[in-house]
């Protein structure tokens, strides 16, 4: 890597949180409020350090510490859980695991702690190649050739049956005469007797 660039953001303690998760959001995908209601989390986790990890996130998500959240987010109780629940499921996960264990406990890799020169956050985007292709470019346009020539063929097909079902229905129903809408013929009377064959 030739080219580096070094971004000084001016910060604090309140925002430092929301400021990494921002910069992590291509990867977290979160919404603005989850943002907010994590880096909550993350502040606090670092706050009460001192309290083994199980404990701390008892205490971190108790009623009172949950109001005081909720009080500094300006967040509805409803809404608040309802973001607790989505940090906690599999569609928010970071590098496999949910943001927030069933236990409360913080992802291990979100549980970053600034310090009083601020927090260093540095992403490395590697060039890869792509792996080059076996085939040749004839190979690959014959093959484009005999998908796009079976899925005419499939098609072709499907109308012509299509088309022979309903032939068959309209010679069917011209032979389906009802006898009784048929013009009636006038019978005639024939006088002639048969004599039987002589022996």
């Amino acid at each position: 890597m030739k080219q580096r660039k070094v971004i000084s953001l001016p910060t604090n303690g309140q925002k430092i949180y929301r400021q990494i998760l921002a910069f992590m959001n291509f990867m977290l995908n979160l919404t603005p409020q989850e943002r907010d209601v994590l880096a909550e989390l993350i502040r606090l986790d670092n706050e009460y350090e001192a309290l083994p990890d199980d404990k701390r996130a008892k205490f971190i998500l108790s009623t009172d510490m949950r109001k005081e959240i909720r009080d500094n987010l300006t967040m509805e109780e409803k809404q608040f859980n309802v973001i607790l629940s989505r940090l906690k499921s599999d569609k928010k996960a970071f590098m496999g695991m949910p943001l927030l264990s069933d236990q409360n406990v913080i992802h291990p890799q979100l549980r970053f702690k600034p310090d009083q020169d601020g927090f260093q956050f540095e992403v490395n985007l590697i060039m890869t190649t792509i792996p080059p292709t076996t085939k040749t470019f004839t190979e690959e346009l014959d093959e484009g050739i005999m998908e796009k020539h079976a899925e005419e063929t499939a098609f072709i097909t499907k109308e012509l049956d299509s088309a022979m079902e309903h032939a068959k229905a309209a010679v069917n129903a011209e032979r389906d005469i009802d006898a009784s809408k048929a013009p009636v013929i006038e019978e005639e009377q024939f006088d002639f007797t048969i004599n039987p064959v002589n022996e």
